[in-house]
């Protein structure tokens, strides 16, 4: 045989071991990999996406850099395990306990994390965009300047969890439990947390513009310079609450109970609370123009000289409050009663005050007020014309 003829069949032959050889080691590297998947494994830097990782053990695995996207980790163990800046996305991780891990800075964007315990985790720059929490324990986490926009947080619990910086844009965290949290600086706009637990959560300066937080509990909680502009507050829990110099412009506080807050210098353009419990809330200096307050009472408030105009204030109590000189130009007070009301100065220049009741205190301080224009039923007409005459009389 010539050995020409034997040179295509060698090149033939090398080729095919080659083939063999690629088959044999990717044959074994699954068995390899699969032999490193313990607890305290060094697995940093690796690529180990799209596999089935459910309910292996790696506890205090270093898993810093790695590739698990796409990866099922459903049931596994990863207590205080290393995963900074890993790739996690669209992870399958329901009911992985993670308590301790740091995933600091890792990219967990559409991961499922249902269920999932992440208690003391400290996850702070971490990409957590439109990721399912939905019951996950976040308890004490350490989620500062995380992106959590559009992520459903539905019935977590974020008990003293750190979400200050947070971008939680569009979030859904209906029913959570963020009792004692940190989320101030944080952006929550146009979020879903009805039916949260926010009490003595600290909120300063938080961004809650649209958000929904119907029927929440934040009691005692710190909102001072917070936007809740255009909020859902209907029948939320705010007792106690500090709203110190919080934008609540057009705000709807229908049935909210907001006993003994402090609405120091807030501003209320526009806002509907009717049928709110105000009762010993303090209105220092708050703006209330165009709000409504409609079947509202308001006991021992001092809102000397503030500004009510155009506010609606229809079937509302006022006992022992103190108007003096406040702006109540186009106010609607009818059918209000009014109770040792100081109203002296005030400006009801084109107000509406028909049927409105009052004893005689309210009645004496109303003649020293400026009614231009105002709307008045016969009988206070009538009164305040007596007290003119007895004035000019003496």
């Amino acid at each position: 045989m010539k050995i020409d003829s034997l040179v295509p069949l060698a090149l033939g032959t090398l080729m095919l071991s080659i083939l063999m050889a690629a088959c044999c080691i990717a044959a074994a590297q699954p068995h390899n990999l699969s032999s490193k998947m313990t607890d305290r494994a060094d697995l940093a830097e690796m690529d180990l996406s799209h596999m089935n990782l459910c309910c292996m053990h790696l506890n205090q695995s270093n898993l810093s850099g790695s590739n698990l996207s796409a990866s099922n980790l459903s049931g596994a163990f990863m207590r205080s395990a290393w995963l900074t800046h890993s790739l996690l996305r669209g992870t399958k991780m329901v009911k992985t306990d993670l308590t301790g891990a740091v995933l600091s800075g890792a990219d967990l964007a559409g991961a499922d994390l249902s269920r999932a315990i992440l208690a003391y985790t400290q996850m702070s720059n971490a990409n957590l965009s439109n990721a399912i929490l939905e019951k996950t324990d976040l308890t004490e986490a350490d989620l500062s300047d995380a992106n959590l926009s559009d992520a459903d947080l539905t019935d977590a619990r974020l008990f003293r969890t750190d979400l200050t910086g947070a971008n939680l844009k569009g979030i859904y965290l209906i029913g959570a439990n963020l009792i004692g949290s940190h989320v101030s600086f944080s952006d929550l706009s146009e979020s879903y947390l009805s039916r949260g637990q926010f009490s003595r959560a600290e909120l300063y300066n938080t961004n809650l513009h649209g958000a929904d937080l119907s029927e929440a509990d934040f009691t005692r909680a710190y909102l001072m310079g917070a936007n809740l502009t255009d909020a859902n507050l209907k029948s939320t829990s705010l007792s106690y609450a500090d709203l110190t110099e919080a934008k609540l412009m057009g705000a709807s506080l229908n049935f909210a109970r907001m006993p003994y807050a402090d609405l120091t210098r807030a501003n209320l353009t526009g806002a509907d609370l009717s049928d709110a419990n105000l009762n010993s809330a303090r209105l220092n200096g708050a703006v209330l123009c165009k709000a409504m307050l409609d079947r509202v009472r308001l006991s021992e408030m001092d809102l000397r000289g503030a500004d009510l105009s155009d506010a609606s204030l229809k079937s509302s109590i006022l006992v022992l409050v103190y108007l003096g000189k406040a702006k109540m130009s186009g106010a609607d007070l009818r059918d209000a009663t009014f109770d040792r009301v100081e109203m002296t100065g005030a400006d009801l220049t084109g107000a509406n005050l028909e049927h409105i009741k009052y004893d005689q205190f309210t009645l004496y301080s109303l003649s020293d007020a400026r009614l231009d224009g105002a709307k008045i039923s016969d009988n206070l007409k009538a009164d305040l014309s007596r007290i003119k005459k007895d004035a000019l009389a003496g």
